[in-house]
């Protein structure tokens, strides 16, 4: 259970929007606690996931509230094998952690996967690293795992292009491309030709790259605040190629200065927002 502080940090929505949501359009029904908190489950956090997404996409509020509410939410199976995961790497049990894995993507299409269910897991995984209640050394076999069995998506999506060609990484200094290799696969699978430069890439390197290639996008990940300052460099290096837009994702992508913009906190709308063109 969660309040509405960390409702509010889980899906990017502010409290006072969760508040209105709630009263205008009965969209959750947080338990309280004996002092009258409010207190949000996982089907709640999915369903406030769902609206914000649908509005993000130009859906009015009542029309979205409507149709997230009727979205099936998350299943029992899925916050268990949250937990499985979680409990695997705090024990170094990369069969186990393999094999949640393995389960969860053959319960529905990579970009479901990814949103409902890989990365809140990733969420719980580092919250669970802050609370010491798993190791440096499980938070980053759970990683490498999780960068294997997404890379071999990435690879499988193949190269059948149709849309726009869209360069993806890291602003050098970060590290974290778990989110980003995640939308690379789902820009794949969405008909974009689609370049993965990985963790750290160089500003010089972006530009390279986005000009041998002809981007049409290119896209990076705002995970950190810390991080803000880092993007700076890489937009300085690409301005002035014609047609290219920046877009940013991640926690803190409401952060962004121009010229990046938002794509937005599902991985999959994002992608096919881009192969639309």
């Amino acid at each position: 259970m969660h309040t509405i502080k960390k409702a509010a940090e889980l899906t990017g929505v502010p409290e006072h929007t969760l508040r209105a949501w709630e009263r205008r359009y009965q969209l959750v029904e947080p338990s309280r606690t004996e002092s009258g908190y409010r207190l949000y489950d996982d089907v709640a956090i999915a369903r406030i996931r769902a609206m914000r997404d649908l509005v993000s996409a130009g859906w009015s509020p009542r029309a979205a509230a409507e149709e997230s509410q009727r979205r099936e939410p998350p299943t029992l199976a899925g916050a268990a094998s949250r937990a499985a995961l979680i409990a695997a790497a705090a024990d170094l049990d990369g069969d186990t952690i393999a094999r949640v894995l393995d389960e969860e993507f053959a319960r529905g299409s990579f970009e479901t996967v990814v949103d409902d269910w890989l990365m809140p897991s990733l969420s719980q995984l580092g919250r669970g690293w802050e609370r010491g209640e798993v190791s440096v050394a499980g938070e980053h076999l759970a990683s490498s795992i999780v960068m294997r069995r997404l890379a071999n998506a990435y690879e499988a999506a193949g190269r059948s292009a149709t849309g726009p060609t869209v360069v993806v990484g890291a602003p050098p200094g970060v590290d974290h491309e778990l989110g980003l290799l995640a939308f690379a696969t789902a820009a794949r699978r969405a008909g974009l030709d689609t370049v993965y430069l990985g963790a750290q890439v160089p500003a010089e390197a972006w530009r390279d790259a986005a000009s041998k290639v002809g981007a049409a996008h290119a896209v990076s990940s705002l995970h950190q605040r810390k991080d803000v300052a880092r993007l700076a460099p890489v937009s300085d290096a690409l301005a002035g190629l014609p047609g290219l837009q920046l877009w940013v994702g991640g926690r803190h992508q409401a952060l962004v200065p121009p010229p990046w913009r938002p794509l937005g906190h599902s991985i999959g709308r994002a992608a096919e927002v881009l192969a639309r063109g």
